[in-house]
């Protein structure tokens, strides 16, 4: 279950106050809503607890104790990276891009919904999965930058139509003080190493269980077919052709 659409809004239309309250009961895991937050945060904050709780317990339920831990910790680092970005905003402040690099492996969430992907694969994903996920694993690290910079390349026009904070392209700009034809190349050359490390991790010998590295590479290849020509991701109706195409028309045999 991934809440990203719901932390974009939030980063949008709260205030940093309202923001910060937030993250820090996330943080502690506080089992009811902070006072000062708007009802509409509450409700998305008691979601994501009872969610996470009941996942734990069912996990637990199924001999995999300790897993939840570790879903929740993906969950407060994507939180956390969030709120850097909402301080960089409210801040009018352009990271250096390596500031932006590091903390954009975080708000793209993608540790937390790996994380989630590895709970249907049922008993086969025990505690050691969650342990080897949370040690920054090169695959994960490689999936996350594909993820975030392939959406900053792709949705930059359409971010800088709205109060947004500073993305890759833009960060790459000024600690580089390159045109911004340039500093997507640059990106572009990060993406494509990334691939690499990404392919790298699939070859034998295997650093884990050839099932969990396939889950990552999957996910990576979806951020290919979301954002290769348009951000559909905020606009799901490029979408329609690939979704009809798979789950509708027959496939020649």
């Amino acid at each position: 279950m991934s809440y990203q659409p719901l932390f974009r809004l939030l980063i949008q239309h709260g205030t940093k106050e309202e923001l910060e309250l937030f993250t820090y009961a996330l943080e502690k895991w506080l089992p009811e809503a902070p006072n000062g937050i708007p009802d509409s945060m509450k409700h998305l904050y008691r979601t994501i607890i009872d969610f996470y709780d009941k996942l734990e317990d069912e996990l637990e339920k199924q001999g995999r104790s300790g897993c939840g831990f570790h879903l929740k910790k993906s969950l407060k680092s994507t939180s956390n990276g969030y709120m850097q970005e909402v301080n960089w905003l409210k801040k009018d402040y352009t990271a250096k891009f390596d500031e932006y690099k590091e903390n954009a492996i975080l708000s793209s969430a993608y540790y937390a919904i790996m994380g989630v992907t590895f709970v249907g694969m049922g008993e086969v994903a025990k505690l050691d999965a969650f342990e080897w996920l949370s040690s920054h694993p090169k695959i994960r690290t490689a999936a996350e930058i594909i993820c975030r910079f392939t959406d900053d390349i792709t949705s930059y026009d359409f971010e800088h139509k709205r109060e947004h904070v500073a993305t890759g392209i833009d960060c790459y700009m000024k600690q580089f003080c390159v045109s911004k034809e340039l500093a997507v190349h640059g990106l572009f050359n990060i993406v494509s190493n990334a691939w690499k490390e990404l392919n790298q991790e699939l070859m034998r010998p295997h650093s884990f269980l050839f099932p969990f590295l396939m889950r990552i590479l999957n996910l990576s290849r979806i951020i290919d077919v979301v954002y290769r020509y348009e951000d559909a991701y905020t606009h799901p109706e490029f979408l329609k052709e690939h979704i009809v195409s798979l789950l509708i028309e027959n496939i020649p045999i």
